[in-house]
């Protein structure tokens, strides 16, 4: 793509992005993790959030233990200080050990919850034959007593033995009796202290327990044993709303920081984005407007002044949008959905279908949108150009379409350009406002998917309810990114076609260049000589030549005419000295250098040009004056307006030289802006000043004294006249007439009266017989092609 191309230059720009970006998504896809933990931990858990305590008895440790294997026993002994002055022991063990999942968490879960049931007393028929023996009892628990010959057969140490039993199982049925018929940790330790259970089956039994009470799943577990921390804590004198709001506080704390950095991130990332786009929309407009101030007339008529101020402003505008929407938005998505995807598959639902399946309905939301709208956003660019044409037309064109009384004709042009450009965009701001409803209905759909599978979830134990609402915002996350770049889909073709149409005029070739080994007049070559040699002209794509077999020399000092009927190729003729266009044939020569092989600058320094229409610029008198630059001082502007006939109406003006000028010259009378273009150009001091018919706006008596003073103060300048009337150019050292691009005369005014019939029609149409100092039969002479 070409707008990729623009940012070969703020890598360092798209890279700072990116980590600010990666920095933002993390940020921001870590809080649904934080909110099913407050779901989960914060209100079902009370804001216990591992089985591990923080603080627990020493007795109620010494009961855990008992449900342990050895090995597991002594790694929780390690994982606890000793007990302090009242019996309670701290938890001196890793974060890690302690999360859920940890070593020291699943060691001490199934304790927990079997310890958590004792204590809520169980059926005595669960324990098994967790007494550690295999013969009969009978119905007080107690083991059956032996016969007399067995007791005979036994030592005083068996009999003592046997009496210990006999005693600790009736003190532990009377604990049962008067616990309800239940087994509790206090019958519990009376049968250990008494001998009756074996230690050795107490995590086998246990377990069996565990899997009578329900097969319970780990989260299950978990929980149960969160519930005995519980009762641990208030055991312990702890509130357990203390415990919660902490919890609850510290989780706030954690993502309200997540918050602000996710926020300053943005921030950052906003501000990347912004002026790496304005960097490359000013690179651009820099580079494009360069570039077109380079164009000869032939490149500018290729594009169009229209479509060049387009491409300079709209188009530039549409690819600034498209590099902020690309880094805030592009580089976002990708990276957001990654990270969810990531979040949503070590959590391990189950449910990570769903994702799939609104991924699916999104691309064919997409897919449908983008090919109903994608042709009519390559065509939206060229009717701006249409419109933006007509409109430039209409304001030059102005006094002409009121004069002849077109306006509601050029209204109904505009009208149509404008129809043009509305209908397209309604079409596809039409199609497009689909894409938030339809998203909408995904989205909602999707939640309603996830809901009614994860609430099976929940209901059969293998997920908690704050998982399934943190599945939903990642899942959410997850559609918002492929709707992110589906938004920015609607942007990027428009600016491909904006960046395709800024591309065609940076590359555009130009045929007008600096040489590869410019050169200059030598110190001793004569100032001011300009010789045209056999000059042909075509303009590009043309079959013909519009100047052909052009040949003259002219000295500084001197004044060259130059006349023709209309479409004859004057003002072709004299944009070859500054090369507006290059020959096609012959050669130009400044100073005994062809003007090719100077450079442009080095060229038109030598040369003050005054087109047909002298344009002025927004400013002041003074500052389009001095338009050439700090080479003319104030002395070179007021002597050039005074021979240029401006002095007088410039002194009337409020502020005389610094009196403002505006766009154009609109504030001007149409001969005071061709004085002040002349006087422009001649306060350079160039070496050639070329006239191209600058003096139709002029009247005869302001003509004859700008003549009059030219020819006493710009003495050191060849002058080049391209004129209509004869007076202008009848004292010309020599007159050049030309017909359909050929020269078909050339000499002094005397001269061509008398030898050259295309000149004295001309004459014959400005000035009298007398006025002309012929007679008639001198005339006819001429027009039948002889001279007398």
């Amino acid at each position: 793509m070409r707008i990729l191309k623009l940012f070969k230059k703020h890598i360092l720009a798209l890279f700072a992005a990116i980590v600010l970006i990666v920095i933002s998504c993390n940020a921001d896809l870590a809080l649904p993790t934080y909110m099913s933990d407050i779901v989960d931990v914060g209100v079902q858990q009370g804001g216990i959030a591992s089985p591990v305590p923080d603080t627990i008895r020493a007795e109620s440790l010494d009961d855990l233990e008992l449900f342990m294997s050895a090995k597991d026993a002594k790694t929780v002994e390690a994982a606890f200080g000793k007990a302090d002055k009242n019996g309670i022991r701290t938890y001196k063990g890793t974060e890690e050990e302690r999360a859920d999942g940890g070593k020291i968490a699943d060691i001490m879960s199934l304790p927990e919850t079997v310890v958590l049931s004792l204590n809520q007393g169980i059926d005595a028929s669960s324990m098994g034959d967790m007494m550690g023996v295999s013969s009969e009892k009978d119905n007080s628990g107690a083991q059956a007593m032996p016969s007399p010959e067995q007791m005979a057969a036994m030592t005083p140490e068996q009999l003592a033995e046997m009496q210990q039993k006999a005693t600790a199982a009736q003190n532990m049925q009377k604990q049962i009796d008067a616990d309800g018929g239940k087994i509790t940790m206090k019958s519990l330790r009376l049968g250990i202290e008494g001998g009756l259970v074996d230690q050795s089956k107490l995590v086998e039994s246990a377990n069996e327990m565990a899997d009578k009470m329900g097969s319970m799943s780990g989260s299950i577990v978990t929980q149960r044993a969160v519930t005995y921390v519980q009762e641990e804590y208030k055991a312990q004198g702890i509130d357990p709303a203390d415990v919660q709001n902490a919890y609850l506080g510290r989780m706030a704390t954690t993502m309200f920081g997540l918050c602000l950095v996710s926020l300053v991130a943005t921030i950052l990332t906003g501000a990347v984005a912004s002026r790496t786009a304005c960097s490359i929309a000013r690179d651009l407009r820099r580079e494009t407007f360069n570039k077109v101030m380079h164009f000869s007339p032939a490149e500018v008529g290729k594009f169009s002044q229209a479509s060049l101020i387009t491409r300079c402003t709209n188009d530039i505008q549409q690819i600034q949008m498209a590099a902020t929407l690309f880094i805030r938005m592009c580089l976002m998505a990708p990276v957001m959905g990654v990270v969810a995807v990531m979040r949503v598959l070590a959590n391990h639902t189950g449910l990570e279908w769903t994702i799939a399946v609104a991924i699916i309905a999104v691309s064919a939301v997409v897919g449908v949108l983008m090919g109903l709208t994608m042709p009519k956003f390559k065509k939206m660019q060229s009717f701006v150009d249409r419109v933006n044409l007509t409109a430039r037309e209409l304001l030059d064109g102005l006094m002409p379409i009121r004069s002849f009384n077109r306006e509601e004709h050029e209204l109904e042009r505009f009208d149509k350009a404008s129809l043009d450009l509305m209908t397209t965009q309604l079409y596809t701001n039409r199609a497009m406002s689909f894409m938030m409803p339809l998203m909408m209905l995904v989205m909602n759909c999707i939640t309603v998917l996830i809901v009614w599978f994860g609430a099976q979830g929940v209901s059969d134990g293998v997920m908690q309810v704050g998982n399934m609402m943190a599945f939903i915002s990642y899942t959410m996350q997850i559609v918002m990114a492929f709707m992110i770049l589906t938004m920015v889909s609607v942007i990027l073709p428009r600016a491909e076609v904006a960046a395709e149409r800024v591309e065609e005029v940076i590359t555009c070739p130009t045929s007008i260049n600096d040489p590869v080994s410019p050169k200059l007049p030598a110190a001793s070559a004569p100032r001011g000589e300009l010789t045209f040699r056999d000059v042909s002209f075509q303009y590009p794509d043309a079959r013909a030549d519009v100047i052909s077999g052009v040949n003259f020399t002219t000295h500084a000092g001197q004044m060259l005419g130059i006349i023709g009927s209309t479409g004859s190729g004057k003002s072709t003729l004299v944009q070859l000295i500054p090369r507006l266009y290059d020959v096609t044939g012959g050669s130009i020569s400044l100073d005994g250098i062809d003007v090719r092989d100077m450079t442009l600058s080095e060229l038109r320094r030598r040369i003050g040009y005054i087109p047909q229409q002298g344009r002025l610029f927004s400013g002041t008198v003074a500052s389009n004056l001095k338009f050439a630059g700090d080479m003319v001082s104030d002395d070179d502007m007021r002597q050039a307006a005074r021979i240029a006939q401006a002095e007088d109406f410039i002194a009337e003006r409020e502020g005389g030289y610094n009196s403002p000028i505006s766009q154009g010259g609109s504030n001007v009378s149409g001969g005071q802006r061709q004085r002040l273009a002349i006087a422009r150009a001649l306060a350079k001091k160039p070496e050639v000043v070329v006239f191209d018919d600058s003096f139709s706006a002029l009247d005869y008596k302001t003509d004859a004294r700008l003549r009059e003073e030219l020819a006493k103060n710009v003495t050191d300048a060849a002058l080049v006249v391209v004129a209509q009337r004869i007076a202008t150019i009848m004292h010309a050292d020599q007159i050049i007439v030309l017909d359909d691009g050929h020269v078909v005369g050339t000499g002094t005014h005397e001269e061509l009266l008398h030898g050259c019939p295309a000149y004295l029609e001309i004459a014959q149409s400005q000035l009298s017989a007398e006025e002309l100092g012929l007679t008639q039969e001198e005339i006819a002479a001429v027009m039948e092609g002889g001279e007398r």
